[in-house]
């Protein structure tokens, strides 16, 4: 009785570990630095601004990613290059650069903009999933499935088998 009785308690005690385990892993916040991030889908352009700057100062933008050319900030699908255009601020301080990405973008683009008297502020584009969101394709096919099928039917096959053995030897032990 006395075994049950801790088999039970562990049992308890293990069953309300799992319930607390949520709660004690969510108490956690990471802290996460404040960052500029946009989204824009495959494709399509967006104007991003920035503002800070002196009047009619430079501005140098730069941006990071796969496949960025020079006729376009974005151009094609390619390793992780970079490139850069110059803008002029305006009255009010501000500068614009359009981003083009490519029909296959993937991942993420920093812009960065930098200029003389300001320091280098950087625009996370994260690029948008394509097909409006759709979740992507996982998982397995039915033809990658055939081996698993057939090792599966024989060991069942051999499990039958074996089975049907012991039943006939101990029916033949019974009848001796």
């Amino acid at each position: 009785m006395k075994n049950i009785r801790a088999k039970f308690a562990a049992v308890v005690i293990a069953a309300a570990a799992l319930v607390a385990l949520p709660v004690a892993a969510s108490a956690y916040t990471p802290a996460v630095p404040p960052a500029e991030t946009a989204t824009l889908a495959p494709g399509a352009s967006a104007p991003f601004t920035f503002t800070g700057f002196a009047p009619g100062e430079p501005v140098t933008f730069t941006l990071t990613g796969e496949g960025v050319g020079d006729e376009h900030l974005a151009l094609v699908k390619a390793a992780p290059t970079s490139t850069q255009v110059s803008k002029t601020a305006t009255a009010d301080g501000a500068a614009t650069a359009t981003v083009t990405l490519p029909t296959n973008a993937t991942g993420t683009y920093l812009l960065t903009s930098d200029s003389p008297s300001t320091d280098a502020e950087t625009l996370a584009i994260t690029v948008a999933a394509a097909g409006g969101g759709a979740l992507p394709a996982t998982g397995i096919d039915a033809a990658s499935m055939t081996g698993v099928w057939i090792g599966g039917g024989a060991l069942l096959a051999a499990g039958i088998a074996v089975t049907s053995v012991a039943m006939i030897r101990r029916r033949q032990a019974d009848q001796a």
